[in-house]
């Protein structure tokens, strides 16, 4: 038996949670955001691109703490983080998560910071949204800690156990999950794969090959009805997409070899279609103008 943490967090509640180090933060991130539907919004010390390797960012609406000015960034300002929280739990249901509160102490004091904690309690009730807060305990005293606690109590991860679905060692091998480059733009990098084949096709290969693909920044949502799908016809519907993903990384190679030919603009326009899977037919048609 397995264990599979997809039990609903407990909404209108905030919480906190000590996780070893921030790879098994990430972990079980990514394979919350692979079993739910809600929306989820990660606030993290770690740079968008440091976070591809860990998780899938199509899924996670994620924010890069920091001082430094640009897209998707924040700053460790209470008041910012303040902002975004509040424009997020006004809306839908979901989890924030918010790591990085050793740094923000630091910053704010101790006192400052648990107001504010207080305040984010107080702003979640009634609401359809979980905010967990990651916890370092060696890094607070503990007189601070235990009140912190009082504001954050520790979650208790729920699990209920399933049966794990077999999956053959050389069709594990073959579906394992690379590291995922980066391009000078910071998006991830796109590498063509072997095609799955007919014989033996099955729905959780097709849902790891998905996670391929969302890992590289491609918007595959078109195949995911196929996970609910026949195998017969799931492969019919995977092939299809799989054509376009093919032609998707042809394209952004060429895109890449004739790169001098292209503005700025019109690089950062083709790479974003070519991730929607959008407009491909078009794109070709640029590139055999040149």
């Amino acid at each position: 038996m397995t264990v599979d943490e997809r039990l609903v967090l407990e909404k209108g509640h905030l919480f906190s949670k000590e996780f070893e180090h921030d790879a098994q933060l990430l972990e079980w991130l990514d394979r919350y955001s692979q079993s739910s539907d809600e929306h989820l919004v990660y606030v993290s010390r770690m740079p968008h691109r440091r976070l591809l390797n860990q998780i899938d960012v199509t899924k996670i609406e994620t924010y890069w703490m920091t001082h430094r000015a640009g897209q998707a960034h924040i700053s460790p300002d209470l008041d910012h983080l303040h902002a975004l929280i509040q424009s997020r739990i006004n809306h839908h249901h979901g989890l924030i998560v918010i790591e990085g509160l050793e740094w923000l102490v630091s910053l704010h004091g101790e006192t400052t910071l648990l107001n504010f904690i207080r305040t984010l309690r107080d702003d979640v009730h009634r609401t359809q949204w979980t905010l967990l807060l990651p916890v370092d305990v060696l890094a607070f005293n503990s007189i601070w800690l235990a009140r912190f606690k009082r504001e954050a109590p520790e979650l208790v991860i729920q699990s209920m156990p399933i049966e794990p679905i077999p999956t053959p060692v050389e069709e594990e091998a073959e579906i394992s999950l690379p590291l995922v480059e980066v391009t000078e733009e910071g998006l991830p990098q796109l590498v063509m794969l072997n095609r799955l084949p007919s014989n033996g096709f099955t729905r959780p290969l097709l849902r790891k090959r998905i996670l391929q693909w969302r890992r590289m920044g491609l918007d595959v949502s078109e195949v995911e009805p196929a996970l609910h799908m026949g195998d017969e016809d799931a492969f019919v519907l995977y092939s299809k997409v799989e054509q376009k993903v093919r032609i998707a990384v042809e394209l952004e190679r060429a895109i890449e070899h004739h790169k001098s030919a292209f503005s700025a603009s019109e690089l950062t326009t083709s790479k974003f279609r070519i991730r929607q899977l959008t407009g491909l037919e078009d794109i070709r048609k640029m590139l055999e103008s040149i």
